[in-house]
């Protein structure tokens, strides 16, 4: 189990979203390096493909854009949400908001669950065989 690394961030976006180009994949490690976690960057993705989700179920089948998940990422990251404590409070606090719905009553927003880290496992990954693309080893 453990954290999620960046390796495992980009194959939660290949399995959520689609494939990820060499320069979004360069833009998900900017962020890294700009101080985000990649539990961070994960809940991003997760939160991207459950608009795409959301888009399918109301007959909308458009193409969610990996500048969808970049305006989410530089969203936080104004908003200061950059590591699992900090999304944690962001998430309860989103969950507390009132939502307008029913002809503009008041009701409290629901989910059908929070997100928290075991939301977000992985298990430990098997190290590629010896020799096997050797070049790419670091």
């Amino acid at each position: 189990m453990g954290h999620p690394d960046m390796h495992d961030v980009i194959q939660l976006y290949q399995m959520r979203i689609g494939l990820l180009s060499a320069s979004q994949r360069d833009k998900l490690y900017q962020a890294y390096d700009q101080g985000m976690s990649p539990f961070v960057i994960g809940c991003a993705i997760l939160r991207t493909s459950q608009e795409k989700r959301r888009k399918n179920l109301r007959g909308q089948h458009k193409r969610i854009s990996f500048n969808y998940l970049w305006g989410i990422i530089q969203d936080w990251f104004a908003q200061g949400i950059t590591d699992e404590a900090s999304f944690r409070a962001y998430w309860q606090a989103q969950q507390r908001k009132p939502a307008v719905q029913n002809g503009g009553k008041h009701v409290q927003a629901r989910t059908r669950r929070q997100v928290f880290s075991r939301d977000y496992e992985y298990r430990q990954r098997k190290p590629a065989a010896e020799g096997f693309f050797s070049f790419m080893d670091d």
